[in-house]
């Protein structure tokens, strides 16, 4: 599956870094330190993708504690929590986050923030960097890509570019092109028109509407300077999450 091999290849990357840092540094509790924007997903059993969320978590290195708040779909149904926990990491780069009430998850520190691996499970985070959490702050062109299944039809995948302005009244305008494969149909480039609204604790949302399609809405965190966002769908019975990365 397109899907399978784009999580796979991600996470390689990451992991190439992941592993340079680690060889050249001692980690620390302080190495995983401030706000973060963590984009994680799982399957079930059978391998099929049954949750998708996007976290903002807050690390505290004196404390080893974490704090934070997580939109996920698990099996298409949308919910926003809490969430808090703690964590411990060792010196060589690697690491053991155990949420409150829940099971532990294993973390490998990289230069960017880490990568995460729990039972049928796996993301990666990046740090907030300097917030520029406004609409303006983050206009500019994007690279979309996204995929996850709609529970009604099958696997899905998005790519896109997309350009985010802001109008007289300070609102935040989406315009583009977005291809799509959809339970084995390819959709070539389409016209996509939105909007967009991000919140000074740089969390935001995003509506987007192809051509001749429903309007998909998505919850957004901001990281790396307003470079990326981390994204997940949020309307029902869907389970798809992805990254949008600025051209410029």
């Amino acid at each position: 599956m397109i899907s399978k091999a784009l999580r796979i290849a991600r996470v390689i990357v990451l992991a190439t870094f992941a592993f340079s840092s680690a060889w050249a540094a001692t980690c620390s509790n302080a190495s995983l330190s401030g706000t973060y924007g963590f984009l994680h997903d799982g399957t079930d059993s059978n391998g099929t993708p049954a949750t998708a969320a996007v976290s903002q978590v807050t690390f505290d290195s004196t404390t080893g504690t974490f704090t934070g708040e997580t939109t996920a779909s698990h099996d298409g149904v949308i919910a926003t929590e809490s969430l808090t926990g703690t964590y411990a990491v060792a010196s060589n780069c690697t690491g053991t986050g155990t949420p409150t009430g829940g099971s532990p998850f294993s973390i490998v520190i990289t230069p960017a923030g880490f990568l995460a691996l729990h039972l049928f499970s796996e993301g990666f985070a990046v740090k907030q960097g300097s917030p520029i959490c406004t609409n303006a702050g983050v206009k500019g062109r994007f690279g979309l890509e996204t995929t996850g299944v709609f529970l009604a039809t099958g696997a899905v995948a998005f790519i896109g570019e997309l350009k985010l302005t802001v109008n007289p009244s300070g609102e935040g305008v989406i315009s583009g092109h977005v291809a799509s494969s959809e339970d084995g149909t390819f959709l070539t480039f389409e016209p996509v028109t939105g909007s967009y609204k991000v919140g000074t604790n740089c969390r935001g949302r995003a509506t987007i509407t192809p051509k001749g399609l429903p309007e998909m809405r998505f919850s957004l965190v901001i990281v790396d300077g307003g470079k990326e966002m981390l994204a997940i769908e949020t309307d029902a019975d869907t389970v798809v999450s992805g990254t949008l990365v600025k051209r410029n």
